[in-house]
Order: C-alpha cells, then structure tokens, then sequence
C-alpha cells in the first residue's frame, strides 16, 4: 500500500475510533437523555464536536504518522 494510502486509512479508522471513545467511555462527556438509540446516538455525536473532534485530529495524525517514521528510521539505516 502507498504511503499516502495507508495514512488515510489509518488516520481515518484512528479517528473515528477516538471519537467514539470520547463519546461513550469518558463519563465525564456521556449525554444524559432518555431516548431512542438512533436518537442518542446522533446527539452524542453532535455533544462537544469541536472538542472531541480535536482530540480525535490529533490521535488520527499520531497514528497516520507511525507507519512514516518506521519507514524512515528502517531507511535510515
């Protein structure tokens, strides 16, 4: 797989993996509703977007990048 290839493939399965775990593992930041799950599940989604959607950018990027930085430390050598 292409460099390129595989960081997106990484950075994307790293953030949406992330997002999910801010919205529902983090007590803190679960939403207290009573509703239907497709309900409750959009709402967490939309609960704290700019902040969880931080997060998740910064881990998808962390993880996109190991492949890269293995790559070149094998080269270097």
């Amino acid at each position: 797989m292409k460099k390129t290839g595989l960081f997106s493939t990484l950075f994307i399965i790293a953030f949406i993996g992330s997002y999910l775990f801010c919205c529902y593992l983090i007590p803190g930041w679960k939403i207290k509703l009573d509703a239907d799950p497709m309900t409750y599940f959009f709402e967490s989604i939309k609960h704290m977007a700019l902040l969880k959607g931080l997060i998740s950018l910064v881990v998808g990027l962390i993880v996109g990048a190991i492949p890269v930085a293995i790559k070149k430390a094998v080269h270097k050598n």
